[in-house]
């Protein structure tokens, strides 16, 4: 709060800005994080630099990427003194973490305090670069980290679930409090962490395909599978046909996409493709 002050910060809400300035947890998280002295680590919004300085401490090196051109500015002129860290002005979407990756020679790990309107896709894309990032670990608000953790039958589980588990090791790390925040927002936030797995968890036909079957089985939640997978985007498929792909694999296609496993998704996702290869 006091470099809040003396910095005359004022918190974007258009950019989901919530500070974290409890010391003791800032210590904690990166305790946690069990970083190594050869660890090169990007640091997606590093607002006024907690995190940032505690991390310089543990590493070889920050990437910091600010999106706010202020803060960017703050950061380099009057915050970051440590020549291990390296303000990046953009935003974390755009970043080249494959360069970054081949620039410094090894797979990349990844922390930050995500806003809730870019958790989700942000988390999903940075899922799929698994060959370049070996470990993330972000804060969240619980709604968001209660989806990626959730179970199949929950009202919680969805595609962001899916995506993580096809991905990565999950493990929940830490619950933090509203007022570890400023300006506190109304929920607690939990950190998550990813150890990429070097292989996807199930042996896939086609990835693209299969993203594109679980998001089509919980675009309408309520609708069951044999009319659920009707709104995938390849011919015409009738109810009549996807019951019988689901029945040849032995999923009842009166369910709903919300009970199927990541296995049972890949079962359906395989078949489904191979039987319209064949068409």
């Amino acid at each position: 709060m006091k470099l809040i002050k003396e910095l005359s910060v004022h918190p974007r809400r258009s950019l989901g800005q919530h500070f974290l300035i409890d010391e003791k947890i800032l210590d904690q998280i990166v305790r946690l994080g069990n970083f190594q002295k050869d660890d090169i680590v990007v640091e997606i919004g590093p607002g006024l630099g907690g995190m940032t300085t505690r991390l310089a401490t543990e590493v070889e090196m920050v990437l910091a990427i600010e999106k706010d051109r202020k803060l960017v500015n703050l950061l380099r002129t009057q915050i970051i003194k440590e020549k291990r860290v390296k303000i990046i002005h953009q935003d974390a979407f755009h970043f080249d973490y494959q360069l970054a990756a081949i620039k410094t020679g090894r797979p990349l790990k990844i922390i930050g305090n995500l806003p809730f309107n870019i958790a989700s896709p942000l988390t999903i894309e940075l899922l799929n670069k698994g060959k370049c990032i070996e470990e993330m670990m972000f804060m969240y608000q619980k709604e968001v980290a209660e989806r990626i953790m959730a179970l199949p039958g929950s009202k919680n589980y969805g595609f962001l679930t899916v995506m993580a588990n096809l991905y990565a090791d999950i493990k929940p790390i830490l619950l933090v409090g509203k007022e570890a925040f400023y300006p506190q927002p109304k929920v607690e936030s939990m950190v998550i962490n990813f150890k990429l797995l070097p292989n996807l968890r199930e042996e896939l036909e086609n990835e693209k395909f299969f993203i594109m079957v679980v998001k089509s089985a919980f675009g309408q939640r309520r609708k069951k599978l044999r009319n659920a997978l009707r709104s995938l985007k390849i011919g015409n498929l009738s109810a009549e046909f996807i019951e019988s792909v689901c029945n040849e694999v032995n999923i009842d296609p009166n369910r709903r996409g919300e009970t199927l496993n990541l296995k049972e998704f890949a079962l359906l996702s395989n078949h489904l493709f191979s039987v319209l290869a064949k068409k």
